[in-house]
């Protein structure tokens, strides 16, 4: 399991305008609690916690909190970081204080390898359901994620949670839920629309000119007995 070193400054204040004057400092408000522990407020250089946190990829470490200079003698995770939602910064963090001999639940991701055979030769599709799974294990072997390789899923293959086996792991999810699976493609059809070709009448074109032809003729032999009819009289 990764461990990082983060360093923070506890402080007294607290309150909605101490964390708006920390921010525009380029500081991180946060918290670290435990079991029979006093919450502690502490801030931290967001630059310095940004810097680490972006390297880990969404994995799972430990974290030597060092507050003032001194170094906790207890672990910690990183359980929560709440972000800006306009303009996506970090403005709080939750830490929280951990037993290395107790069971723990959190949620890890899950990072898929290689690319499966059903996609890359048949042209399936890919549905990747479950990005992160809960689990229960002592903090010592958290892992930093699931890691699946998906090479040999077919069209109609899936791996489900109960697919996964990790030493000292247990995982929450229900055995049943699909992680990741192949479907098959999409199939589009066409409608083909048939055009007479030039100098071509259309049936329907060609029924209404038979229909009209007769009564023209007509109209022309009338006419033409009523002119000889004239040239009589």
């Amino acid at each position: 399991m990764k461990e990082v070193l983060i360093e923070a400054v506890s402080r007294t204040k607290s309150g909605k305008e101490v964390a708006r004057k920390l921010r525009a400092a380029q500081k991180i408000p946060a918290v670290v609690y435990g079991k029979d522990q006093k919450p502690i407020a502490l801030e931290i250089d967001y630059q310095h916690f940004h810097t680490i946190y972006h390297g880990l990829h969404g994995e799972n470490v430990l974290v030597n909190l060092k507050i003032d200079g001194k170094l906790s003698d207890k672990k910690s995770l990183i359980r929560d970081i709440q972000y800006d939602p306009v303009f996506g910064n970090i403005i709080h963090i939750d830490f929280q204080n951990i037993s290395m001999e107790q069971k723990i639940h959190l949620s890890v991701l899950v990072r898929l390898h290689g690319t499966a055979i059903g996609v890359k030769s048949y042209g399936g599709i890919l549905q990747w359901s479950l990005r992160e799974l809960e689990v229960s294990c002592l903090p010592d072997s958290i892992p930093e994620a699931i890691d699946i390789n998906i090479d040999n899923l077919n069209i109609h293959d899936s791996i489900r949670v109960k697919d996964i086996d990790l030493p000292g792991i247990e995982f929450l999810d229900d055995p049943d839920k699909t992680i990741v699976n192949v479907i098959p493609p999409v199939l589009v059809k066409e409608t083909v629309t048939e055009t007479a070709e030039e100098g071509e009448i259309a049936p329907e074109e060609a029924k209404i000119d038979e229909e009209a032809e007769p009564e023209v003729i007509s109209e022309k032999k009338t006419e033409e007995r009523k002119t000889e009819k004239g040239k009589k009289e």
